[in-house]
């Protein structure tokens, strides 16, 4: 039996599926991270606020309206302070039971609180020996429900 025509034949359809691959990646318009974080900056019209960004009260009224509230809080509070609003965030979408890991309903369960109650409501334990607080986990921490 000869394999030759065989051979040929995968590599001639190989090429072809590869082309069509290529062809197919070059006709998209594909953009970077960093142009799809400046038009999702850019969609959100920032208030201004006089203060601390980790007091501007967050709106959970709908989700898109949380996820404003955030983009100013960030847009007003420093990349550490967001950061740890966030890492709360995250906590509570996965521990807090009355959001059933449903984002829509962590946020009308936040609605009204600042960033800074919303961290308040996790409480962190000291870090284990050997761990810096930036290495603090989901280990770490307990909710606090007032």
């Amino acid at each position: 039996m000869n394999q030759k025509p065989l051979i040929r034949n995968a590599l001639a359809g190989l090429l072809l599926a590869l082309a069509a691959l290529l062809s197919a990646c070059a006709s998209t318009g594909t953009t970077s991270a960093g142009d799809s974080a400046a038009n999702e900056a850019a969609a959100v019209e920032i208030e201004p606020w006089e203060g601390d960004g980790m007091e501007i009260p967050l709106d959970g009224s709908s989700l898109e309206a949380f996820e404003a509230s955030l983009a100013r809080v960030k847009a007003h509070s420093t990349p550490e302070e967001y950061s740890g609003l966030v890492n709360a965030i995250d906590y509570l979408l996965i521990y807090d039971i009355g959001a059933n890991r449903n984002r829509t309903m962590l946020a009308s369960r936040l609605d009204g609180l600042t960033p800074v109650e919303v961290m308040q409501r996790v409480k962190y334990r000291r870090a284990a020996p050997g761990r810096s607080p930036a290495d603090k986990t989901a280990a770490d921490a307990k909710i606090i429900d007032s």
